[in-house]
């Protein structure tokens, strides 16, 4: 079945529901396949970002081992 053969079905499909509420469930999906995908940093994100990046350029990095390691020290004192 060709792109084109399958939106004429899809459409004829379409045209024949009268449930609004699967209607409005197609519209939501549909939505979010025309929706841009590229996510859009605020300013504190980007921030955040420069900021992570200057630390690994200046060598303040810790290995996840390490990380995983503070966290439960952390987590023991609460």
């Amino acid at each position: 079945m060709s792109t084109l053969e399958l939106k004429l079905e899809i459409f004829d499909k379409l045209k024949s529901i009268e449930d609004e509420g699967l209607l409005k469930k197609i519209m939501t999906l549909l939505k979010t396949v025309e929706e841009d995908k590229i996510y859009h940093l605020n300013e504190y994100e980007l921030n955040m970002v420069k900021e992570g990046e200057e630390d690994i350029k200046a060598g303040r990095v810790i290995s996840q081992e390490q990380l995983d390691k503070e966290d439960l020290e952390w987590l023991s004192k609460q």
